[in-house]
């Protein structure tokens, strides 16, 4: 966790200049409610604020570290994990600390089942048989406004 004391929105700003947006963007993104050549001039002046250039350092610095790992050095950790496992008799603890890894970093994504609920018109919120159209629209629909 950072040690600068940077408000809501500036914080905001940092980590959208992070994930790329430009200046001007990242500011009308993180709350301000500067426009077009406003914004900009203010996120020039924002980016040049030394916590906030701190901060920006701080969180570039964060993402390099966490780039440094690659699929090779995953491979290679497999390896020896697959090695140990061979000697010892006991691979699941390496083998699932690895994959781990990789889950975190978005080389490896788990597929899922998603189940949703479809919801049609009913007369009652527990009646199962369904409206049809012409009765929902006589229902729900907005009644006219007359001029």
């Amino acid at each position: 966790m950072s040690q600068l004391k940077l408000n809501i929105r500036q914080e905001r700003f940092c980590q959208g200049l992070l994930e790329g947006l430009p200046q001007s963007r990242a500011y009308v993104e993180a709350g301000y409610a500067a426009r077009g050549n406003a914004a900009q001039v203010e996120a020039s002046k924002m980016v040049r604020l030394p916590k906030v250039a701190a901060r920006v350092a701080e969180l570039q610095a964060a993402a390099a570290r966490r780039s440094e790992i690659t699929v090779d050095d995953l491979v290679a950790e497999l390896e020896d994990m697959r090695k140990l496992a061979i000697a010892c008799k006991h691979p699941a603890a390496g083998v699932a600390a690895v994959m781990g890894k990789a889950k975190l970093l978005g080389l490896i994504v788990d597929k899922a089942e998603i189940e949703a609920t479809v919801r049609k018109p009913a007369r009652e919120p527990t009646d199962d048989k369904r409206m049809s159209l012409e009765e929902w629209e006589r229902r729900f629909r907005p009644k006219a406004v007359r001029s």
